[in-house]
């Protein structure tokens, strides 16, 4: 099956680009994904770490040494909120680092001396509407898995940046920061949880803004070079049909017009050597006519002589040679006898 050779070079260049345009897609996302994710970890960490310092820590200390868990019987896990002015003060502190953050979700916890387990004190999701966020005093083994639990128990020591974490309620990235008295002992932790659907936020924007780009000039490269090729073959195909002229015997065919350019390339070398081809084909052809003409007339010249040769040395005219040798002396002994008489 015949197939154009600008289509080739259109199929060629449209696997090159297919290769280097997914590299770049790929590339692009990735990066960006990345660098959403270390700035949202950075951003993270600094939140936890200044939100814990604006804490009212005696409102907090007071919360976990007075006010007892709130039963709620609307709640799965079977606690809310308490009716405490200590609770919504805790959580009103908690509500303006989530001011400053959009989309964390900051709450506190803290470790219980009677059972050494790890509860949840104050949440800012109290004050949204509706209220979200964990009830008061339920147990964080109730809610969150061995791995985070041994992440949030290392935040009571220092400031612990969690890897991203999936639960029920979505994937998250936490960092944990502990949170001190005046005296500097810690009473309980500032946890600062992130959704990670920023970052397949900022993934989907990219992908809407880079696609489209990567579209057009893709498809623009691709016009690009087709008419480059067609350009390319053009003169190449004017050559081609030259060549079939000349194999017809217009040897004086002007070949270098086929392909006028102001800056002799390849094509042109290429048409000037079919040009002295033909040029030499057509001087080929006339000293091959004159030495057939040569050779006919050396052929019918043998011929001639062969043939006279071939009569010369037949019987029959051996026989008539002798004859007329028999001929030649029987008039002469006939004139003899007459000049005798």
């Amino acid at each position: 099956m015949r197939i154009s050779m600008r289509w080739k070079i259109l199929a060629g260049f449209a696997a090159a680009f297919t290769v280097v345009f997914v590299f770049i897609a790929v590339w692009v996302i990735q990066n960006t994904t990345t660098n959403a994710f270390e700035h949202l970890s950075s951003q993270l960490h600094s939140t936890a770490v200044g939100g814990a310092q604006s804490l009212d820590t005696h409102v907090f200390a007071d919360l976990i040494a007075t006010v007892p868990a709130a039963p709620d019987a609307t709640n799965p896990t079977g606690l809310g909120y308490p009716d405490s002015p200590l609770y919504e003060a805790a959580a009103a502190d908690l509500y303006r680092i989530l001011q400053v953050s959009n989309q964390s979700l900051p709450y506190t916890y803290f470790r219980d001396p009677a059972d050494g387990r790890l509860y949840f004190a104050a949440s800012s999701g109290y004050l949204l509407d509706p209220p979200q966020g964990v009830p008061y005093r339920i147990a964080a083994s109730d809610v969150v898995n061995p791995t985070s639990y041994a992440y949030m128990e290392r935040g009571l020591e220092q400031t612990t940046d969690e890897p991203p974490a999936s639960d029920d309620f979505g994937s998250w990235l936490s960092t944990y920061t502990p949170v001190r008295d005046g005296s500097g002992a810690v009473i309980g932790a500032l946890g600062v949880d992130y959704s990670l659907d920023y970052i397949d936020e900022v993934e989907q924007e990219v992908q809407r803004e880079l696609y489209p780009v990567l579209v057009v000039t893709y498809l623009f490269l691709l016009g690009l070079v087709l008419l480059i090729s067609s350009a390319v073959v053009r003169p190449l195909r004017r050559l081609t049909a030259a060549t079939g002229r000349i194999a017809d015997g217009e040897y004086d065919l002007d070949v270098a017009s086929i392909t006028p350019t102001r800056f002799p390339d390849e094509m042109t070398e290429l048409a000037a050597s079919v040009g002295i081809m033909a040029a030499k084909v057509a001087q080929r052809e006339r000293t091959l006519t004159r030495q057939v003409q040569q050779l006919r007339i050396e052929i019918n010249a043998a011929s001639k002589e062969k043939s006279v040769k071939d009569i010369v040395e037949s019987d029959f005219f051996a026989e008539l040679a002798a004859k007329g040798v028999e001929m030649r002396r029987r008039r002469t002994e006939g004139s003899s006898s007459d000049d005798s008489s």
